[in-house]
């Protein structure tokens, strides 16, 4: 595969991922189809997960940024995927560290993110964005579930 069609595929593929995460969001109310789009976005989360890792060999020029953005990216989503998948809630014990380990990955991603923003070259740069925004969100919504879960109820 030349450069241009990596870097078009991680494109495609993170944006099929986001379109999938922001599905099972939607479906919040039906509990059997939104099962069925958090797998779909989990299948398709570990393939752009693959694909910009082996993109990170193949990509010689400064758009490599691009796959790096993908993984700062994909990365906390899979930390919350996996806490998900085991059934993380408020009665479970130790769960600050799930937590201080999200916060650690988010705000390395946003600096990460930030660093490709400045290296990707064309108008492939709006994806550092999109993805620091998304994650931002991401990150907000995971200070009101921990605060919210830190709550003394009577």
């Amino acid at each position: 595969m030349t450069e241009r069609q990596l870097i078009y595929g991680n494109m495609g593929m993170v944006i099929t991922f986001g379109l999938f995460l922001f599905l099972s969001f939607v479906t919040a109310e039906a509990d059997a189809t939104q099962d069925v789009m958090i797998l779909i976005s989990e299948i398709v989360g570990s393939i752009t997960l693959i694909s910009a890792i082996v993109s990170l060999f193949y990509i010689k020029s400064t758009q490599r940024y691009l796959p790096i953005a993908n993984l700062c990216f994909l990365v906390p989503w899979i930390l919350y995927a996996i806490g998900f998948e085991l059934g993380f809630d408020e009665t479970t014990n130790y769960s600050w560290i799930w937590f201080i380990g999200l916060y650690l990955l988010l705000i390395t991603g946003f600096i990460f993110l930030r660093i490709s923003y400045r290296r990707i070259e064309g108008y492939f740069k709006l994806l550092p964005v999109f993805l620091l925004f998304i994650n931002g969100i991401f990150f907000v919504y995971l200070i009101f579930i921990h605060i919210w879960w830190s709550i003394p109820f009577i």
